[in-house]
């Protein structure tokens, strides 16, 4: 029976094999980025607040500076350096017609990181985002080029890990590529939501979703439980699904979806590579409220109005299905993962014809809504505050809804609520408030803040004119004006004046600002700028001993501006 089991895994396994090296694309032209067999912290395409993840998170055991190579020959043709995003990362063009990207480095290596740091001291700047000429700083394949890290918008420790198309610069997944064995488990699915859309529609005899859990077995998926969904009018349908690689806990990810009803194809969906220009797209495609809500990552098969992804095969009336008749209809859903692996989830629902008012209450609009269309430009104007969304800004057309209150403490205004957390927005919107009782010497130091969970104000930004402030923002929610009169506060870590440094290797200095923001900091050494790396999430200034501090007394001094001019200064005498 053993043998038996044995022969079949192989047998199944070369099967896999054989379908995978049909892929259409090279498969083992690239290696693997690091030197050891990897597991994954993150995989390609997941849905993630305005973006879908556009690469790889390989895991590095939880430290910082592991070896990092070359996935194949070729030249580095960009660097990039930041506090936040990729942090630290390095694009090595390749002469197949792909780009490898290395992200949330801690550092460079050899020819690479000279060549970045002479840049940094020429410019001035830690910050870098540039072209290197093509073929200036060539590598080969499983060169060492850098050290994995968790610099820039990393929540711990690891090597973000791309494949791009060269030409377009639109992102694949690198899974197709080879670099792991094919997995042989199926997706998971986990949930399954059902939507009414717009008048007269219900689910369960209701104008609310309703949301199944969901029974897997070997890539066989049933509903927990055995009731009968009642549907009526205009509906959608959502999933939630993953894929643990082999069954283990790294996940690798899902990348088609298929939705049938009745046998005919409703909805299909493939997303193995997309553009960096459609991914805040994101936010239409998943159900945006459960992710703010809980993190629930329910994909709906709905296209909106205005949700321009490219990675739809057929889609019949955007994916919604009106149910009027007294049927019982057969919904499947078919998913599969990057190796060609399935899983699939049949279900029935019962429609009934709508029910009219005498079936949902019909409410009376609030005062304070206006309709907000997705494919024009939309002006809502009031005495204290103007906004201005811009067509395309929203996904769908919106009963958008305002409301005011009265100043949170420290604010020149009334607290101006727009919309919800819970409607997302595409593009960047204009918006005014004016600040009341604003003394003169104020004006330069105003900012429109988002007023959080407890009022915690959180800086977007704006300019003083005429009596009101102006800012662009992106995302719905409560607003009002404050006043930032306090420069940065700077905390030295590891020295203070008169301190002998023979024993070190860098110095540390923690920075902050209490309301909007950081905006520029200079460090010098005896008069001459210095290479501080700004580590922005643990507020954390760096700069790693070099030929600039000198035997004896060194002068070191420290400015950090915010974001309104107010500037704060640092200075201690070192001794070496």
């Amino acid at each position: 029976m053993r043998v038996k089991q044995v022969l079949l895994t192989l047998l199944v396994l070369f099967l896999v094999q054989a379908v995978w090296c049909q892929s259409p694309f090279p498969q083992h032209y690239f290696r693997s980025p690091v030197g050891y067999e990897f597991t994954l912290a993150g995989s390609f395409g997941e849905l993630r607040r305005n973006h879908f993840h556009s690469g790889i998170d390989i895991r590095t055991g939880g430290e910082e500076g592991k070896p990092v190579y070359a996935a194949a020959d070729g030249y580095i043709s960009r660097i990039f350096v930041a506090p936040g995003g990729f942090g630290k990362a390095l694009y090595l063009a390749h002469p197949n017609g792909y780009t490898t990207v290395y992200g949330h480095l801690k550092a460079f290596g050899g020819t690479i990181a000279a060549w970045v740091r002479t840049k940094q001291y020429r410019q001035e700047t830690f910050a870098l985002d540039t072209e290197v000429p093509a073929g200036l700083i060539r590598v080969r394949k499983g060169e060492l080029i850098a050290y994995s890290g968790n610099s820039g918008a990393s929540a711990g420790p690891h090597l973000h890990f791309e494949i791009r198309d060269s030409r377009t610069q639109e992102t694949i997944d690198p899974l197709e590529f080879g670099l792991i064995a094919p997995d042989l488990f199926p997706p998971q699915i986990s949930w399954i939501k059902i939507y009414p859309l717009g008048e007269n529609s219900l689910v369960n005899f209701a104008d609310k979703p309703v949301m199944l859990p969901v029974i897997c077995e070997n890539g066989d998926c049933r509903l927990k439980l055995d009731d009968t969904v009642m549907v009526s009018g205009n509906i959608i349908f959502g999933l939630e699904t993953s894929e643990r690689y082999n069954g283990s806990g790294f996940k690798t990810g899902v990348n088609a979806i298929r939705l049938l009803v009745d046998g005919r194809s409703c909805y299909e969906q493939n997303l193995d590579r997309f553009s960096f220009s459609q991914t805040r797209y994101a936010n239409s495609l998943m159900d945006y409220p459960a992710f703010v809500l809980n993190r629930r990552k329910i994909q709906r098969s709905y296209i909106a109005p205005n949700n321009k992804l490219n990675i739809n095969g057929t889609v019949v009336n955007r994916g919604i299905v009106n149910f009027m008749d007294r049927r019982p209809h057969y919904v499947q859903y078919l998913v599969h993962d990057v190796f060609g692996n399935k899983a699939r989830l049949d279900f029935w629902v019962k429609s009934h014809p709508p029910l009219g008012h005498s079936g949902r209450p019909w409410t009376e609009q609030p005062e304070g809504t206006q309709l907000f269309s997705f494919s024009q430009d939309n002006h809502f104007i009031r005495p204290d505050i103007r906004f201005e969304v811009p067509g395309e800004a929203l996904y769908e057309d919106l009963d958008f809804e305002y409301s005011v209150s009265p100043p949170a403490p420290g604010c020149f205004s009334m607290v101006h609520h727009l919309q919800d957390q819970y409607t997302p927005l595409q593009t960047w919107c204009t918006l005014s408030i004016r600040a009341g009782n604003l003394p003169n010497r104020l004006q330069s130091k105003v900012v429109i803040v988002a007023l959080e969970t407890g009022n915690h104000p959180v800086s977007r930004g704006g300019k003083f004119e005429n009596g009101f402030v102006t800012t662009q923002i992106r995302d719905f929610g409560d607003y009002s004006v404050m006043a930032d009169t306090v420069g940065p506060l700077i905390r030295p870590v590891n020295i203070f004046s008169g301190k002998k440094v023979n024993r070190q290797y860098a110095i540390k200095v923690k920075i902050s600002d209490n309301l909007s923001g950081i905006k520029a900091y200079r460090g010098k050494l005896n008069g001459k700028w210095i290479l501080m790396d700004w580590d922005e999430k643990n507020q954390l200034l760096t700069y790693g001993f070099d030929e600039y501090l000198k035997p004896g007394k060194n002068l070191f001094v420290l400015v950090v501006t915010d974001a309104v001019g107010n500037s704060s200064r640092y200075e201690a005498t070192l001794i070496r």
